[in-house]
This record gives C-alpha cells, structure tokens and sequence, in this order.
C-alpha cells in the first residue's frame, strides 16, 4: 500500500479514537488528555499523508 494511504487511514484512526476518548472520558482526567494528544497526532498524520501526496519532493 502506498506511505501516503497508510498515513491518511492510520491518522484517521487514530483521529477518531481520539475524539472519542475525549469525548468519554471526564474532563481534564488522564484518559481525556490522551485522547487530545491522540486526536493531534492523528491529525498530524493525515496532513502529512495529503502533504505527501501532493508534494513530489517527499
């Protein structure tokens, strides 16, 4: 499979999970700010899997 569709799919992934544990768990717990840098790194990895994509120089 191409880098740039595992990037898109995982950060996907991991952007969902994310949102969802944020959205779970009690404010400001532990769980709650995993789910935040979850969420973050799975919208890291979407925009470098488009960025990828569209840059020929990556």
């Amino acid at each position: 499979m191409e880098r740039f569709v595992t990037l898109v799919v995982a950060g996907g992934l991991a952007l969902v999970a994310g949102l969802w544990a944020v959205r779970l768990a009690a404010s400001l717990s532990p769980i709650w700010l995993g789910g935040i840098v979850l969420a973050l790194i799975g919208l890291a990895a979407i925009g470098v899997g488009i960025g990828r994509e569209l840059s020929p120089d990556w």
